[in-house]
């Protein structure tokens, strides 16, 4: 048995819609647990469990889940990706949130944002969840100390 751990929308059929593709690639799924309690953000995480394939057509499932935004944690027991809860201060807004969000992007995809601005000329403070592949969190910190030199901004890391 392989299991795959999927992160998924909390939208109606988007359980489905991650489903489909393992099914239409001739992979049997062997069960599905879907974990509602552990909802985060949005996100609900879903436990999937198929029958050994070889590794040639699981590579070919996870690219199609990946191609499809399906976000897959773990595979067995290797850690794929992981969110991780980044706080900024200062001029966030000011400094071109966008840039610093796109600029975080090349490294994993930032899936919630929540900003402070109490006052237009004072600092704000934004929480951003990201999601990254595990050996990409040395590069990510190398482009948050990029953009704190170039920002004035203070990045306060989760991990």
């Amino acid at each position: 048995m392989i299991t795959l751990d999927l992160e998924l929308r909390d939208v109606p059929g988007e359980l489905i819609r991650a489903l489909t593709p393992i099914s239409n690639m001739g992979v049997n799924i062997f069960s599905v647990i879907h974990l509602r309690e552990k909802k985060t953000d949005g996100r609900v995480p879903v436990r999937v469990v198929i029958n050994d394939v070889d590794s040639k057509l699981l590579n070919d499932v996870i690219n199609k889940l990946e191609e499809m935004d399906i976000i897959i944690t773990k595979v067995n027991e290797t850690i794929r990706k992981t969110d991780i809860d980044i706080v900024v201060v200062g001029h966030v807004v000011d400094t071109d949130v966008r840039d610093t969000i796109d600029r975080l992007n090349k490294y994993g995809i930032v899936v919630d944002l929540d900003l402070s601005m109490p006052d237009p000329f004072k600092e704000s403070s934004a929480r951003m969840k990201v999601i990254i592949e595990t050996d990409k969190l040395d590069d990510l910190c190398k482009e948050l100390d990029k953009i704190s030199e170039e920002k004035n901004l203070l990045f306060i890391k989760s991990f």
